[in-house]
């Protein structure tokens, strides 16, 4: 995401707090050491007015990361 950030002369800790979270935390992601939650995604693509899923296309999302969460109560069809 750096390319977007550099293109709009946004510094990291200036797209960190319009995120919400620390410039550390932002620098692990833009250097594809972490993911980011849906929400933050969403923030992120709302700021580059870009679609999320070309913010993941670009992240290098790691697949093997995600986590499922067993759904409560009943399932309906």
């Amino acid at each position: 995401m750096v390319f977007y950030r550099d293109e709009r002369q946004y510094t990291q800790q200036y797209v960190a707090n319009i995120i919400g979270i620390s410039r550390v935390a932002y620098r692990r992601w833009e250097n594809n050491e972490v993911d980011f939650a849906l929400s933050q995604l969403k923030k992120i693509a709302e700021l580059y007015e870009v679609p999320i899923h070309e913010i993941i296309l670009h992240s290098k999302f790691n697949r093997n990361q995600i986590i499922s969460i067993p759904q409560k109560g009943h399932q309906y069809y």
